[in-house]
């Protein structure tokens, strides 16, 4: 009776694992939320979260939020994923490389190129944008 006890503990557990898990990456999804910039050779370190990947500056590389990631601590299921991002000043193409904690579900850090090319002029600071998984 004890090992049933104790097996079916484990199964609670690991269903409860299961259920805070990020949502699955789905090519076509389309989310909406707003981009911010940040650089990751200052802000963050030049190591991406996915992989360990070195990032610069200029890379065409983007932050996912903390709720869509997942486990920050893993490799999410979004990780090296590309993406179309559409905004204010036009489109671009990216790749999911890395991690944005403080960042809301839909929400992505762009490198400051992605930035310029979907938002504008980074003095703004932030700007409504959609994406899409490709």
């Amino acid at each position: 009776m004890q090992g049933s006890a104790f097996f079916t503990a484990i199964a609670v557990a690991a269903l409860a694992t299961v259920s805070q898990a990020a949502p699955m990456a789905k090519r076509g999804e389309s989310y909406s939320g707003t981009a911010t910039w940040y650089a990751p050779a200052t802000q963050g370190g030049p190591l991406a979260a996915c992989n360990g990947e070195y990032i610069h500056d200029e890379s065409p590389i983007v932050a996912l939020n903390a709720d869509q990631y997942g486990n920050l601590d893993g490799k999410s299921d979004f990780c090296g994923k590309k993406i179309r991002i559409q905004g204010p000043a036009g489109t671009a193409t990216a790749t999911i490389l890395d991690a944005c904690p403080e960042c809301s579900y839909g929400d992505l850090d762009l490198t400051s190129v992605l930035f310029k090319k979907v938002v504008g002029d980074k003095d703004k600071g932030v700007g409504a944008i959609t994406w899409e998984i490709l």
